[in-house]
């Protein structure tokens, strides 16, 4: 009989969904640099922090800035995970 899968804690799901954020920026923008934080502030499980070219488009930078903040939100709603993205200067 096969073995089920144990649920993955909080930390192993933050871990996996840190790395899809960071696979995400990386396929938007394969030269920036993305710096990831676990401090905790308030109720925040985590920060990453882009920082791109500093000859990338406006509205390259608006684009990955959008794509990045969807998918913070979207994976607040599916896990409960609140990731705050950022893309810096």
């Amino acid at each position: 009989m096969p073995r089920k899968r144990k649920h993955l804690s909080r930390s192993e799901l933050l871990d996996i969904t840190l790395s899809e954020l960071a696979g995400l920026v990386k396929d938007l923008s394969p030269e920036a640099r993305v710096e990831i934080s676990l401090a905790r502030y308030e109720d925040e499980d985590a920060h990453i922090s882009v920082f791109l070219p500093p000859e990338t488009e406006a509205e390259e930078v608006k684009r990955i800035e959008l794509a990045l903040g969807e998918r913070c939100n979207d994976i607040l709603v599916d896990t409960g995970l609140f990731i705050i993205g950022a893309v810096c200067d």
